[in-house]
């Protein structure tokens, strides 16, 4: 089909795509090469420091190098309702790969994420999640899910914050998908007060599946911490819907 037989929209489209390579290229690259300039760093924060405190440090520099780098405007609001000195578990929505990016960058606490385990299999970044501390979580097995939990909530013994993606997994259609309950055990045996993060804009910049990154304004909204206490063990349903009432209602 020639150029010219072509609707304006789509030679709209197939011409933004043409224009847009150049930048998706150049991001992919910088990733590869912070992401190579982070393993060394990694590896000096780390000596001496079995905790990991330094080596998270480290990865939240490397975290906002590529956001900043690759051109993406980030907008970050309600840290005013925070207490700085508090230790929270931090419940995002997930639409995007860049949400790990996001969270790193953006939530100034010490804090150790929960991730899939298959994350620690990929060359590099698998290490570096070790190196700093961060907890693979099995999502194919309940007893050794629980153990993730278990380790999560001694971090917040010690101080540490922890974040989990509540949804599960990455959201195929943008909207935000039902919590898993089973989760919400960490606030309630832990006694840490939960934060509801609304993120925006990622799913725009990378949705699943795809490497190419688009230019986009990235939103992450802290919104009022549910404290300790409000809920048992028999509400953990009840929680997962609170929670994700209050980002779905924002």
């Amino acid at each position: 089909m020639s150029w010219a037989k072509l609707s304006p929209v789509t030679a709209t489209k197939i011409l933004r795509r043409l224009l847009l390579l150049p930048y998706q290229l150049f991001a992919i690259a910088l990733f590869f090469v912070l992401l190579l300039l982070c393993v060394p760093a990694t590896f000096v924060a780390g000596l001496g420091d079995p905790r990991g405190d330094r080596a998270h440090r480290c990865l939240t520099y490397w975290a906002r190098a590529n956001l900043a780098l690759a051109g993406l405007r980030v907008h970050v609001e309600g840290l005013d309702r925070l207490d700085p000195g508090a230790t929270y578990i931090f419940m995002p929505n997930h639409a995007s790969f860049l949400d790990i990016f996001l969270t790193l960058a953006c939530i100034p606490y010490n804090f150790r994420m929960i991730t899939k385990e298959e994350m620690f299999t990929i060359p590099l970044v698998g290490w570096i999640l070790k190196k700093s501390g961060q907890i693979p979580m099995n999502r194919k097995s309940p007893r050794k899910g629980l153990q993730s939990l278990r380790q999560a909530s001694h971090l917040i013994g010690e101080g540490i914050s922890v974040v989990v993606f509540p949804e599960g997994t990455r959201t195929t259609t943008g909207e935000i998908n039902d919590f898993k309950a089973t989760l919400f055990i960490l606030p309630i045996r832990s006694g840490a007060a939960v934060v509801p993060v609304l993120i925006e804009g990622t799913f725009t910049a990378l949705k699943r599946g795809s490497v190419l990154l688009t230019p986009a304004t990235l939103r992450l909204k802290f919104h009022t911490p549910i404290p300790p206490g409000s809920f048992t063990d028999r509400d953990r349903v009840l929680y997962a819907k609170k929670v994700r009432e209050s980002l779905v209602m924002t």
